[in-house]
């Protein structure tokens, strides 16, 4: 099977492997994520596990040793990740190495990488009792975490976000972070993280991605040997939006010592990205405060000097769109007053064709721009696979380029206002 960009799709053992064979790279990129439902009893284990697994290997004991291997493979490079797609907790672990075609020597830096992965999901760093994470790794991890966590509560518009997060989908897992909570740090000890990740390998669904150049037989059989082994996989379900219409909007007011206003206003657009009228929503996402000329930025920041700044996005998973604007104190009823504004003057068709055709330039350049690297491609192309619903790049401008003014109106005509939450000075 072909989807996105000639990249080859197929089943080996229990893991997806996803190929995608071109020199449009000077590296080679692997990367394998690790899907599973968002649960208050593992999420901030699942925020762990990278972390504690790339500390040390059975063969490289601790990071020091593992960036040695790195760098005796040509300055190859590890990273890790962590995050919410919809209602599902999704761990990526990705090595990039520089393309085998640009070295003069034999080596197969492709299969030093995989067998370099595979070592540090399959074969971690143990206590001598081989049923546990070393103490001392995970109580190092854990403090890190929480002085994480702790820095995006200093940081107060990502505090604000967070805290609209909670607000607007608090009877929804969605609400939980990606990065777990500091109160379950100090229950979380180093056999209850394990067991979490042995589940982790036995029932989550994986899938490899490789971009670059490679000889296709050989990474198969390579894949084949070191993740080829069956599992009893728990294949991800897809959640949909909320299915019941606002009764009441819910206004939330929160104090911090914060030098300006932040103010979040979310609504519930009916729509997520595996619906046909998503394209149609994107599209009024750019009018309204997705580009420099959206009607946020020319209304509310232009012409009434209200924002410092202000702009939409989209949560494609969950159905939901949040305006989100650094103002003055005493700004908030008049900022609130004119953003609904803009909802309704869309809802109306207040816009033109030309504004239309500028939202779907600025889309299909974004589309463009995900494909000019390894990493774009495969965030593009990996929410379809889950979903098992693929589409060539030429689908996806048509599908752009198809929208038409009344797919917009009918679309934000959809949209209620569920939450605003607003954060001012005074407390702590």
């Amino acid at each position: 099977m072909e989807n996105n960009i000639n990249m080859i799709t197929q089943e080996v053992g229990d893991i997806h492997l996803h190929l995608w064979k071109t020199d449009k790279f000077k590296t080679t990129s692997i990367m394998l994520k690790i899907n599973s439902p968002l649960s208050e009893e593992t999420v901030t284990a699942r925020a762990l596990i990278p972390e504690i697994l790339q500390s040390g290997t059975m063969d490289y004991p601790n990071r020091t040793m593992i960036k040695q291997k790195l760098d005796d493979m040509y300055g190859a490079v590890l990273m890790t990740d962590i995050q919410k797609n919809g209602d599902h907790h999704v761990i990526t672990f990705r090595i990039d190495v520089v393309s085998e075609r640009y070295l003069s020597s034999k080596v197969s830096l492709l299969q030093e990488a995989l067998l370099l992965l595979h070592q540090i999901v399959m074969d971690p760093c143990l206590e001598n009792d081989n049923d546990t994470f070393v103490k001392g790794i995970v109580e190092q991890e854990k403090r890190v975490l929480q002085q994480r966590i702790q820095s995006i509560y200093d940081n107060k518009m990502v505090y604000s976000s967070v805290r609209m997060t909670e607000e607007l989908f608090a009877e929804d897992v969605y609400r939980l972070p990606e990065y777990g909570r500091i109160e379950d740090l100090d229950v979380l000890d180093s056999k209850a993280i394990y067991q979490v990740y042995k589940q982790m390998l036995q029932h989550d669904r994986m899938d490899l991605f490789i971009v670059g150049s490679f000889n296709e037989d050989s990474i198969k059989e390579i894949v084949s040997s070191l993740f080829g082994n069956e599992r009893s996989v728990r294949e991800p379900q897809t959640v949909h939006t909320w299915n019941k219409n606002v009764i009441r909007e819910k206004v939330v007011f929160d104090q911090k010592e914060v030098k300006q206003g932040h103010l979040l206003m979310g609504y519930r657009t009916y729509a997520t990205s595996i619906e046909d009228n998503y394209v149609a929503t994107r599209v009024a996402n750019c009018l309204l405060g997705g580009s420099p000329s959206s009607k946020l930025f020319t209304n509310v920041r232009e012409k009434n000097s209200l924002a410092y700044f202000v702009g939409s996005k989209l949560e494609p998973y969950k159905g939901a769109l949040i305006v989100v604007a650094g103002i003055e104190f005493d700004r908030y009823d008049q900022t609130v007053d004119i953003i609904r504004k803009q909802i309704v003057a869309i809802k109306k068709g207040d816009f033109t064709e030309s504004d239309m055709e500028q939202a779907k330039a600025l889309l299909i350049n974004q589309l463009w721009s995900n494909i000019d690297t390894s990493l774009g491609l495969i965030e593009l192309a990996y929410p379809e696979i889950i979903e098992n619903r693929p589409l060539s790049l030429q689908d996806r401008i048509k599908k752009i380029r198809n929208v038409t003014k009344e797919d917009v109106i009918r679309s934000v005509n959809r949209w209620e206002l569920d939450t605003i939450y607003f954060l001012t000075s005074g407390g702590e």
